[in-house]
């Protein structure tokens, strides 16, 4: 069942298998974990067509709807500047 317009925490809650559009490319996948879709600006796939990537922003039982939200703008706006989320997040790298 396909749903259009803003999750609510609820909502993913009692969500089944598939993918569920939050807007802006953001989903949970069957899997229970988001991921945003973007367009890298500039990178183009073996067709010569823009290049789609989907990221994963971590598990929904562990990344919050708005903390998915605010990492999938971050990798949108790294996209859009041609930065490849992939290389170029910052990563939290744990110290001892």
């Amino acid at each position: 069942m396909a749903i259009s317009g803003k999750l609510t925490k609820k909502l993913v809650e009692n969500l089944g298998p598939g993918r569920h559009g939050d807007g802006g490319g953001l989903d949970p996948s069957g899997a229970r974990r988001w991921i945003v879709r973007v367009t890298v600006k500039g990178q183009k796939n073996k067709k010569g067509a823009p290049l789609r990537t989907d990221f994963g922003l971590g598990g929904a039982e562990l990344v919050t709807i708005n903390q998915a939200r605010d990492r999938a703008l971050e990798y949108r706006r790294m996209a859009r500047q041609g930065l490849n989320p992939r290389f170029s997040a910052a990563r939290d790298i744990p110290t001892f």
